[in-house]
């Protein structure tokens, strides 16, 4: 029964959430700290205080070679739930979504663990009745105004708590060049997908940190009746964050380099390259933030057989974001706009598809362990007579 009433204790959140936010409000009982120490403007972005208190290993830098004992258990452990309601609709055509359902609801246990490690661990059932695992374990030596570390496991590995809101939008919906695949081929690589791996990092004045991480290869969808064999490969990644103020602007950027096999049937020893460089930063003006980020796609050695989908064997494509928001002091009341386009393929003039997002965050109570979602879409493609998307989600 102990353990059932501190579950209950762990996040509520009522919102549309593309991806797990990790945090958890086990660690605001273990600091006695409101939620807002760690993320604001609202949650679920994080100021320079939760960035710094993530990459050193869920504790705060100046904890680094401190043992970190587990005493009590309401310090590691939480739940979150999510409720949304969607609607959509295509132009000319009969509404396709709308809705009401629980696509998420989660249990946590993490945080730091002895001298020098710290680990991650939630277990996610979704709306289709599966079973979701993120689990991280990591180490970290050093200083508080320099250490470095390493970490192995499965989750956000590539931009995972990154400045400049590169994961971590505001609203609902993450950008276009978050959690679509960026060309038209058929590799099926997001930066919003989880990714199994390893990484080493070093941060430099806890304001710095960059790091070099090997990770599974992604696969393509072998389709009905296919199987497709397994992945031998391994992608290569590096990745920069800095920060430059406290509110936790800065400036990420990233750089993915993978390789996949069997993207045709007619060719299945053909390896495949792709890379994707991408950059967001933000700056906050008082209650003004202005965030923007670009993402460049390319894939080489496709292969173009009488079967395949590919008609050249080069492939580039192009993404970009610019979000503006405000946030309405001391109540952190947060209304935000943003547009957005995806370029697949930038050899096919007038193909991209260009969106425009607005909404509203409002955290609910303190220490703000209710949050509530409120955004309308409008997607708006280039090419030919494409009919227009629109929705709300809450």
């Amino acid at each position: 029964m102990r353990l059932y009433r501190l579950t209950l204790l762990g996040t509520i959140a009522i919102a549309l959430a593309p991806s797990a936010a990790h945090a958890i409000p086990a660690w605001a009982r273990k600091y006695n700290m409101n939620c807002t120490s760690c993320h604001s403007p609202v949650v679920p972005r994080l100021n320079a205080t939760g960035l710094t208190f993530k990459w050193a290993g869920y504790r705060m830098p100046n904890e680094i070679g401190d043992n970190m004992e587990v005493k009590k258990i309401e310090e590691y452990l939480a739940a979150r739930g999510i409720v949304r309601y969607s609607y959509a609709k295509t132009q000319r055509q009969p509404t396709d979504l709308n809705s009401v359902e629980v696509p998420g609801a989660s249990i946590f246990a993490a945080g730091a663990v002895g001298t020098n490690y710290g680990a991650f661990l939630e277990f996610e059932r979704t709306s289709d009745g599966s079973v979701d695992l993120i689990a991280q374990l990591g180490a970290v030596w050093g200083k508080e105004d320099g250490f470095g570390g390493i970490r192995a496991g499965q989750g956000h590995l590539i931009v995972g708590g990154a400045v400049a809101g590169f994961d971590r939008p505001t609203g609902i919906l993450a950008p276009l060049a978050f959690e679509r695949p960026t060309t038209s081929s058929g590799i099926p690589f997001t930066f919003g997908g989880d990714l199994a791996g390893a990484e080493a990092f070093y941060v430099v004045g806890s304001r710095n940190r960059t790091s070099i991480q090997i990770v599974n290869g992604k696969m393509p969808d072998a389709g009905e009746g296919m199987s497709a064999p397994a992945s031998t490969k391994m992608d290569f990644v590096v990745t920069n964050q800095l920060m430059w103020d406290d509110a936790g602007a800065g400036l990420t950027a990233v750089g993915y380099f993978g390789q996949i096999a069997g993207l045709d049937a007619s060719a299945l020893n053909l390896t495949s390259r792709y890379s994707r460089l991408a950059a967001s930063a933000n700056k906050f003006i008082g209650p003004f933030e202005v965030v923007g980020g670009y993402v460049y796609s390319s894939d080489s050695r496709l292969p173009v057989t009488s079967t395949s989908m590919f008609a050249t064997p080069d492939l580039t494509g192009s993404a970009y974001w610019m979000t503006g928001q405000y946030s309405i002091p001391k109540s952190n009341l947060t209304f935000f706009g943003r547009y957005e386009a995806l370029d697949p393929n930038r050899a096919v003039a007038n193909d991209a598809l260009r969106r425009v997002v607005l909404g509203s965050v409002l955290p609910v109570n303190v220490p703000e362990y209710i949050r509530l979602g409120l955004e309308y879409f409008r997607e708006m493609p280039q090419l030919g007579a494409s009919p227009r998307r629109h929705g709300v989600a809450l």
